[in-house]
């Protein structure tokens, strides 16, 4: 799901080079938009979107001549990885770049009265005012189309044309159908005949007391708590649930078993996160990228939602057991004492039998097999609410180099290190690191149930082609050892002992955290203060790019990402691909050994961070990446970017 919206939004912002039609008198795609919308991502003004974006470092990176090649290859995949976020309108992004002048908006419907299709597309564009490059457009698009065996027929509605495409897909009971109309200077295109008529309707006023996107109460609170600051070239608005259950028709997956995920979800509580939405800012002299956004919710959240209990209490301070080699680290505050609890509706409703979450923990108390521990009474009275994850790289880069670890501040580190004894000695496998320090380590067979692994662990998103044919479980897991340590006033779990050990040793020089002191680390930690404000946190993250990407690219270039063991690594490998291997769209494997070395394009990965904060209607949250510090600042009368062919003459309004 996740790599289906952000692939949606980066293809728009990144590929589209358009000028403004500045003089065209248009209505919004918020009011054009029906109520039903579930996603939406919106585009003011598609040519300062490219100028702006033409300043960022990750413009130039794309444009670097070692890159571009490799570049051209993944632009490629992307866009035929639109078939993911069900696109079906058979315009491709360098098309608009033809076409499209000002706002530029993509939209998924639902459509509840269909069961065999619940969801529409639409795409509203600004347009040209020339027909002639109009007409080279859509007569390419009919070309095309007839070529691939779609039945074509002119419709008429509201003194409109409209052009309607049949076409019959391999493995798909229902024709896709695209339709496609301009209205004036507005290109409107759906793959539904009923959202393309209400279109065209609402664009020339005859639709007047049906509701829209502007006026729907949930987007309307929405944007209302996130204040927008009109300085953004990008806005979105999401309703979560809603838009899962699209992709979940649109991907076309079932998962083993009966459990419906997101039926659980609503059930316990979730559905009560009604949107989320922001708006996005590029090229600034500062910052390559802003981001500002808000999640509403009815709180206090029921149920197993509940357990979204964050205070605003994050710490400002880094513990000094962190590393100044460390590539990300993420701060938080989670009532846990009170949260935990919260989760076991949801492990019920998911095992289908009421009582399952309080047998587990029965066992973990009483299982002779087991570690023999009370939660309640022996572990959870020594936690605090501070929680902290940090991730490194290590030398020399292999598929095992990515390292993490999860850290909580504990308020009786002693006792709680001797129920960790206790339980360590009665877990199989488990055996004491040899050296000062009590450290636990414990490998992971992949063919044992005790595994970590994806599996389907994401319910309807899981993807049971990754299952194992011997046993229907397999999948890579996530680790292939943890080890976990309680030292001076914190609980230590980690992917790798050797991550603990180096925590360890900083915490005994008993200074400040290196990673203070770090210039990279002190220029995001200031621009997000100066950013966001000095409001207090429920969590915060600071990530060094130049150092968080360098494993999965180097394990890329050399062929290797598959074969890596990081969390991340498996992550991407399921997320992004269904198979084993990143591929083409042609079937063949994308080869990262034409790009450069890590070294060469390190530069253009500056620092990034992110903020969140608890509200009393849900919560805000901020990012930043860095500009280059090197970076010449351009001033803003060289925003637009505007191609010298598509610029109206000031004096007679005329293109030239």
């Amino acid at each position: 799901m996740v790599r289906n919206i952000i692939r949606t939004g980066w293809v728009i912002l990144a590929t589209i080079s358009l000028p403004l039609n500045a003089g065209a008198q248009v209505k919004t795609a918020y009011q054009l938009l029906p109520d039903s919308t579930q996603a939406v991502v919106w585009i003011q003004n598609t040519d300062e979107l490219t100028g702006r974006w033409d300043r960022t470092q990750l413009a130039k990176l794309a444009n670097d001549e070692a890159i571009k090649p490799f570049w051209e290859d993944q632009r490629k995949e992307i866009e035929n990885r639109f078939l993911d976020a069900g696109w079906r309108l058979n315009i491709k992004p360098q098309d608009l770049a033809t076409i499209a002048e000002g706002q530029l908006s993509i939209a998924w419907i639902a459509r509840a009265a269909d069961t065999r299709k619940p969801f529409g597309l639409a795409l509203i564009v600004d347009i040209v005012d020339d027909r002639k490059v109009v007409d080279t457009l859509m007569n390419r698009i009919d070309t095309e189309l007839i070529g691939r065996k779609a039945k074509k027929k002119t419709i008429t509605y509201e003194g409109e044309s409209i052009n309607q495409y049949s076409l019959a897909r391999a493995g798909e009971l229902l024709m896709q159908e695209t339709f496609y109309s301009i209205v004036g200077l507005q290109l409107l295109s759906a793959d539904d005949e009923q959202l393309i008529k209400d279109l065209i309707a609402r664009v020339k006023g005859k639709i007047t007391a049906e509701k829209t996107l502007e006026t729907d109460s949930v987007f309307v609170e929405g944007r209302k708590q996130l204040n927008p600051s009109n300085k953004s070239q990008a806005e979105y608005f999401v309703r979560p649930i809603g838009f899962a259950k699209i992709l979940k028709s649109i991907g076309g997956k079932r998962r083993r078993g009966n459990t419906d995920i997101l039926a659980v979800l609503g059930n316990q509580g979730f559905a009560e996160i009604q949107c989320i939405c922001g708006e996005i800012e590029f090229g600034a002299d500062e910052y390559d990228l802003r981001h500002r956004g808000f999640t509403l919710a009815n709180q206090p959240l029921p149920k197993s939602a509940a357990i979204l209990d964050f205070p605003n209490k994050a710490k400002e301070e880094i513990p000094n057991f962190v590393t100044d080699k460390v590539s990300s680290l993420l701060v938080g505050f989670w009532n846990s004492q009170q949260a935990f609890w919260k989760v076991e509706g949801l492990v019920d409703e998911l095992a289908g039998e009421p009582g399952v979450f309080m047998e587990v923990i029965k066992g973990i108390k009483f299982d002779d097999a087991g570690p023999k521990i009370d939660i309640k009474q022996d572990v959870l009275p020594y936690f605090t609410n501070d929680i902290y994850s940090i991730s490194d790289t290590v030398d020399p880069i292999t598929t095992d180099s990515h390292r993490n670890l999860i850290a909580v501040r504990l308020n009786a580190p002693d006792k709680l290190k001797a129920v960790l004894r206790q339980a360590m000695r009665n877990e199989p496998g488990a055996e004491r690191v040899e050296g000062p320090d009590e450290i636990w380590r414990k490998s992971l067979n992949a063919n044992t149930d005790s595994e970590i692994a994806l599996n389907e662990d994401f319910g309807d998103f899981g993807d049971a082609s990754n299952a194992s044919a011997a046993g229907g479980g397999g999948g890579k897991p996530w680790l292939s050892s943890w080890a976990i340590a309680v030292h001076g006033d914190y609980f230590m779990f980690a992917s790798h002992v050797d991550m603990i050990k180096d925590a360890v040793a900083q915490a005994k020089l008993n200074n400040p955290s290196p990673l203070m002191s770090e210039p990279s680390v002190e220029r995001i930690r200031t621009a997000m203060h100066k950013s966001f404000g000095d409001d207090p946190n429920c969590f915060w993250q600071i990530v060094r790019g130049d150092l968080s990407y360098r494993m999965q690219y180097e394990l890329f270039r050399t062929g290797q990402l598959d074969q890596s063991e990081s969390m991340l690594a498996s992550l991407l490998d399921r997320l992004l691909q269904n198979g084993t291997e990143i591929k083409s769209n042609d079937g063949r494997k994308i080869s990262g050994s034409r790009l450069p070395n890590f070294e060469s394009i390190a530069h253009y990965l500056q620092p990034s961070g992110i903020v969140v904060r608890t509200k009393p209607n849900g919560w805000e949250f901020g990012s930043l990446l860095l500009a280059s510090p090197n970076a010449n600042a351009k001033p803003d009368t060289e925003l637009s970017g505007k191609p010298e062919s598509r610029v109206s003459n000031a004096e007679t309004g005329e293109k030239r």
